[in-house]
């Protein structure tokens, strides 16, 4: 498929939900079904915007994202208040860190496409930076996709090495060109 029919499709089916639930809370009975699609709404909302958010991280780096998240989060601060401000920090560090870190695994396991976003967003100093920020994610990535199914499914654990991931990401951006 096309990347348009892609954006196309998901955005009828997007339109299709909402209208499906809109008239849901048109013609229910009662107030309390009214208030559950009403609430669906807004889960379905909340799903969306952390999705469009997520691709907007992965799409953009997060050099680049930093100053729409500057912005994002005067608003929501502005608006909702310094919690909501706080966990939107959270979520996007998580968001980030997560997407950061799938990357980087892809990467050192060869993944051309990886690699070329890599030196596409980063500068070994970049790198260098985000890397300690997001080790913490690495760990908890680790544990989700290694040590919690190696101890489910009874299967060898397999080593993990952050000095080597980061050697060798640091190797292939030195090779870019992009040192600062």
């Amino acid at each position: 498929m096309d990347k348009s029919k892609d954006f196309w499709l998901l955005m009828g089916l997007s339109i299709l939900i909402l209208a499906i639930l809109a008239i849901g809370i048109i013609y229910s009975p009662t107030y309390s079904q009214k208030e559950q699609l009403f609430n669906s709404v807004i889960y379905f909302l909340a799903v969306l915007f952390i999705a469009s958010a997520t691709l907007v991280i992965l799409w953009h780096g997060f050099k680049e994202f930093s100053v729409m998240l500057a912005i994002i989060l005067a608003m929501i601060i502005s608006l909702i208040g310094i919690k909501a401000g706080v966990i939107a920090v959270i979520l996007t560090y998580i968001t980030w860190g997560f997407a950061f870190t799938i990357e980087l695994l892809l990467a050192h396991n060869g993944v051309k496409s990886a690699i070329d976003w890599f030196k596409k967003h980063y500068s070994v100093r970049a790198f260098e930076i985000e890397f300690k920020i997001f080790y913490p994610m690495m760990l908890v990535m680790y544990l989700l996709l290694e040590i919690i199914p190696s101890l489910i499914y009874k299967e060898p654990i397999l080593d993990f090495s952050p000095k080597e991931l980061y050697i060798a990401m640091r190797n292939e951006l030195s090779k870019s060109g992009r040192i600062r």
